[in-house]
C-alpha cells in the first residue's frame, strides 16, 4: 500500500525526491494510517483544485485496501504541525461496486494531473 501511494504522489509532485510516506498502526489497530509529506511547494499538487487529487488518492487507497481486507487511512501533512484534515476510513463494498470507483478514481487522477500538466504549460 506505502509503495502504491509513493508511486501515484512521486508521480505527481515536482520534487519526487522529497515524497516521504510514513505507515502507522491507529490505536484500535484496526486501520494503517499512512501520512503523506511533500515538498511544501507540491502541497497544492496532491491536494489538487476542490481538494480532487488528494480524494482519488484516498479512493485508490481505500479500494486497494478493502481488496486486501484492511482498512486505510490517508492523510497529507501539511507542515510539520498540521494535517490535511478530511480522513477517510475503509468501508466493506462489493466487487463490482469496487472496480467502478476504481476506474472512476483513476480517471479522475489521470483528469487532474492533465490539468496541471496544461496549467504549468500555459506558464
Amino acid at each position: 500500500m506505502k509503495q502504491l501511494i509513493e508511486y501515484i504522489v512521486s508521480n505527481i509532485v515536482n520534487h519526487p525526491e522529497s515524497v516521504v510516506i510514513t505507515e502507522e498502526q491507529t490505536e484500535d489497530k484496526e486501520a494503517t494510517k499512512y501520512l503523506i509529506k511533500v515538498d511544501p511547494e507540491d502541497v497544492g499538487r496532491v491536494i489538487g483544485k476542490e481538494g480532487k487529487v488528494i480524494k482519488s488518492i484516498r479512493q485508490i487507497v481505500r479500494i486497494a485496501a478493502i481488496q486486501k481486507g484492511t482498512r486505510a487511512i490517508v492523510d497529507l501533512l501539511e507542515d510539520d504541525s498540521k494535517k490535511e484534515s478530511q480522513q477517510e476510513e475503509v468501508e466493506t463494498e462489493t466487487p463490482i461496486e469496487l472496480e467502478e470507483e476504481k476506474k472512476e478514481a483513476l480517471e479522475e487522477v489521470a483528469e487532474a494531473v492533465e490539468e496541471e500538466k496544461e496549467e504549468l504549460s500555459k506558464d
